[in-house]
């Protein structure tokens, strides 16, 4: 039996992440009203961050949304 695929809404908004104990200026991603992650810019690059710290980097920010839906799906 296969298993039906669930369309989820994931929204993208813009807020201040804090990383490191600094605050800046990014992006967090939200399905519902649950927050399933954040992204920093950081020297041109994309930062995933998870509690506070930088999970990984990426050079765009589609590879670093695609990581963290990535995350989200093999947990939930």
């Amino acid at each position: 039996m296969s298993k039906k695929d669930k369309k989820i809404e994931i929204q993208v908004k813009d807020a201040k992440v804090t990383v490191n104990k600094a605050i800046i200026e990014g992006f967090e991603l939200v399905v519902g009203k649950k927050v399933i992650g954040q992204i920093v810019e950081i020297d041109g690059k994309f930062a995933v961050v998870d509690k506070e710290n930088v999970a990984g980097f990426h050079k765009k920010m589609d590879q670093a949304v695609a990581a963290i839906i990535e995350v989200y799906n093999l947990n939930h």
